[in-house]
C-alpha cells in the first residue's frame, strides 16, 4: 500500500486537501497531511515532517510527498536525508492540489509508485481552460 503525504504552509489547506482526496479515492491508500507550525501559524514544522515521514514509511510500501512551496520541500528533503529512506519515498514535482488528487487516485487503484509520481507530475501541463 502506498501513502501520500501532503505538506502545506497552511493548516487549513493541508486538512482540506486531505479531506478532498479521501472523498475521491475508493481503494487502499493512506493520505496524511501536515500544515502550519506547532502553534498553528503559517509555516511548516520540520520536526513533525521528519517524525511523521518516519512512521508512514515504516508502515507503507512507499510514500509520495507533495508540497506547496519552498520550505515544505526543503523539510521533506531534509527528512529524507536524515531517515535514509530515499528509495521508498519520492517527492513529486507537481502542483499541490491537482497533483495530490491524481496521486491519491492512482495510488488507490494500486498503481506502482513511479506511475503515481509520473501522473502527479503530469498535472503541471494540464490546461484548465
Amino acid at each position: 500500500m502506498l501513502s501520500i503525504l501532503i505538506l502545506s504552509h497552511s493548516p487549513d489547506i493541508a486538512k482540506g486537501l486531505r479531506e478532498m482526496c479521501l472523498q475521491m479515492v475508493s481503494g487502499d491508500v493512506v493520505i496524511d497531511a501536515i500544515g502550519g507550525t506547532k502553534d498553528g501559524r503559517l509555516g511548516i514544522d520540520a520536526e513533525l515532517v521528519l517524525n511523521r515521514l518516519k512512521a508512514i514509511a515504516a508502515e507503507s510500501d512507499g510514500v509520495v510527498i507533495l508540497g506547496d512551496i519552498g520550505s515544505t520541500i526543503m523539510a521533506a528533503k531534509n527528512a529524507l536525508d536524515m531517515l535514509g529512506v530515499s528509495g521508498k519515498v519520492r517527492i513529486a514535482d507537481a502542483p499541490l492540489v491537482e497533483g495530490a488528487i491524481v496521486a491519491a487516485l492512482e495510488a488507490s487503484m494500486g498503481s506502482p509508485m513511479e506511475r503515481v509520481v509520473r501522473k502527479a507530475e503530469e498535472t503541471k501541463f494540464v490546461s484548465k481552460l
